[in-house]
């Protein structure tokens, strides 16, 4: 369980978040939602340790570990299955047909997993990185737009792959299809708060339009209540003037 209690982040004067919080359970998987700067990212760098937070406290249970797709390349072996194999850990050190079963699954030949990773055009290679991170196991995935270089039968592998993983997952894609195929729950940062609730994107928007119905009747009733108030003022004020003063 990670707990993120009264998180708040600025950069000068302005306040990407204020006093967020949420729990993220065993098992759960959280569809990551919200305008491009609205502060998806920088929770992201804040949840690996990159990045410090203003105030708040995040907890991450001892030997918890986080996994997040890099886009960084840097490659030191000299076949894919190599590279890739390197990943592997403990009691699966070895399990070279896991690596194998993952490849296939994003669009690696058989005769690709000899070959050089320096010879695969970006794309590619930005794929080895996400089987790289997928062997390792870790208790959560940060997976920032992991699609942007899959094509349709790469994707669908990695929906199945997301599904059946055991760990708890925090995605953001444009892709709400596949967000929602993968995903128990959706998170949005919106107008510097946090809102997270369980079922798909659809239910998550839902919720905010009612949420707005809401506030703008609210308001719309403490305008009408405060014109009131300020007119009963006026009158007040102007009666009192004539009783005062009376009238000409």
């Amino acid at each position: 369980m990670i707990q993120v209690t009264n998180l708040s982040k600025h950069f000068g004067e302005q306040t990407l978040f204020e006093n967020i919080s949420f729990t993220l359970n065993r098992g759960n998987k959280i569809g990551f939602v919200g305008r491009n700067g609205s502060g998806k990212s920088t929770l992201f760098k804040i949840l690996l340790g990159e990045e410090e937070a203003d105030s708040g406290e995040v907890f991450i249970p001892k030997n918890y570990t986080i996994g997040t797709l890099r886009q960084h390349l840097h490659f030191t072996h000299k076949t894919v299955r190599e590279e890739c194999a390197s990943a592997l850990h403990g009691d699966e050190a070895f399990d070279v047909y896991k690596i194998e079963k993952m490849l296939f699954g994003l669009g690696f030949s058989q005769e690709d997993l000899d070959k050089d990773p320096m010879s695969f055009s970006g794309g590619y290679q930005i794929r080895l990185n996400l089987v790289k991170l997928l062997a390792t196991n870790p208790s959560m995935l940060l997976l920032d737009e992991p699609t942007n270089y899959l094509d349709i039968v790469s994707m669908r592998w990695l929906k199945t792959f997301l599904r059946e993983f055991k760990g708890e997952l925090i995605l953001i894609t444009h892709d709400r299809d596949f967000m929602d195929a993968v995903t128990t729950h959706t998170m949005g940062l919106r107008r510097k708060s946090l809102l997270l609730i369980e079922g798909n994107t659809h239910k998550y928007y839902t919720k905010l339009e009612e949420d707005d119905e809401r506030y703008l009747k609210t308001k719309a009733n403490l305008d009408k209540k405060r014109a009131e108030l300020e007119d009963f003022i006026t009158r007040q004020k102007a009666k009192s003037f004539q009783s005062r003063y009376g009238t000409k």
